[in-house]
């Protein structure tokens, strides 16, 4: 039963509904916004507020409140809207759930949190729903670097790089297979040095085709499980392939999770537990592997140009699939940064 707006002292209970209107999936949302509101009205007595996101929007002017505050923030989209309400709540320090609906087209944060299963044609609204509504409640760590929050990984290196190339179109077409093109172009590029200060003291002199700090698993990167986004901190990885077994191990590891939907249990990378990580590019030219000087070659066979490699001083970086920024920075775990709806069997026993 709703509350009797004309009782004085009558507490309105509000929902506030997150959504991007540019993205591939406003028009099933906007099919979809009545079921969502007639569920929150029945079960729960809410009062729906649906807001779109703007450019340029802030924290505050996202989740101002309307007839008091909200008792729930909910994010519809992928994991660009997604990370965007949870960073927005956890910038203003607002103690109340999220809930997640899924329309995007990786949904990496979800398929974590045991929300979908990624799988073609699957109908995220129901079980997000349920979820919502009669889930578990848990804190979720966030990530933080150059200022901006994350909720899957950051990353730097020519294959960190690949991953911000897919435009929209071809991700909404394609899905993760879009990221396949600019994965194998970087196989052209040479690794990079870095040196790196883990937590505040250790430091590392490494060779990287890509080093990621991840909270949750992406594209089979990272640990698996929904205890990992919770512990308080980050997966390091390096990624250093030399040879085409290099790459195949890493492959295979996707393929399991993109198709299978399973974690191989073999980690073809260096993986260390951190708190915070403070990245350096060293310039200085690595060595090309065979492999990765018969992939320049090909490619400046195919393209009929020779490219010359020049010395950086300086490497871009990727925060959840967007640039952010280069290096030098300082990527750090911001632990229990927002409370998040989680399906009731596949919450761990964590600190609510």
């Amino acid at each position: 039963m709703t509350p009797d707006s004309n009782t004085p002292d009558a507490k309105i209970k509000q929902v506030l509904v997150v959504y991007n209107p540019t993205s591939g999936t406003v028009g099933d949302f906007d099919r979809r916004l009545g079921s969502m509101v007639r569920h929150f009205a029945e079960e729960k007595g809410y009062v729906v507020n649906a807001r779109p996101i703007t450019p340029n929007m802030t924290s505050a002017e996202m989740l101002a409140p309307v007839m008091g505050p909200f008792e729930l923030v909910v994010a519809v989209g992928g994991d660009g809207t997604v990370g965007f309400v949870l960073g927005a709540v956890a910038e203003t320090g607002l103690k109340i759930p999220v809930g997640i609906i899924p329309f995007g087209t990786g949904n990496l944060l979800a398929r974590a949190l045991k929300l979908c299963t990624g799988r073609p044609g699957e109908d995220p609204l129901e079980r997000a729903m349920d979820t919502i509504l009669h889930g578990d409640t848990i804190s979720l760590d966030l990530g933080k670097v150059n200022g901006s929050w994350f909720t899957i990984d950051a990353g730097t290196g020519p294959i960190a790089d690949a991953i911000t190339k897919p435009v929209k179109e071809y991700k909404t077409t394609f899905r993760l297979f879009a990221y396949g093109w600019p994965l194998l172009k970087s196989v052209t590029h040479r690794p990079l040095r870095y040196e790196l200060t883990i937590d505040g003291n250790e430091k590392l002199d490494v060779e990287a085709s890509g080093i990621f700090i991840t909270n949750s698993s992406e594209m089979g990167i990272g640990a698996e499980g929904i205890e990992h986004l919770s512990d308080g901190v980050l997966d390091l990885l390096v990624m250093n392939p030399r040879s085409i077994a290099d790459y195949w191990r890493i492959l295979v590891r996707f393929f399991r999770w993109f198709i299978l939907n399973q974690d191989s249990g073999n980690v073809p990378y260096v993986l260390r537990k951190v708190r915070t990580v403070e990245i350096e590019m060293i310039p200085k030219q690595v060595s090309r592997s065979p492999l990765h000087r018969f992939a320049r070659k090909t490619r400046d066979l195919l393209s009929g140009k020779t490219h010359v490699a020049k010395l950086k001083f300086e490497a871009e970086v990727m925060v959840d699939g967007e640039p952010c920024g280069k290096t030098p920075c300082t990527v750090e775990i911001v632990p229990a940064a927002v409370m998040v709806r989680v399906p009731r069997a596949n919450a761990p026993a964590l600190k609510r």
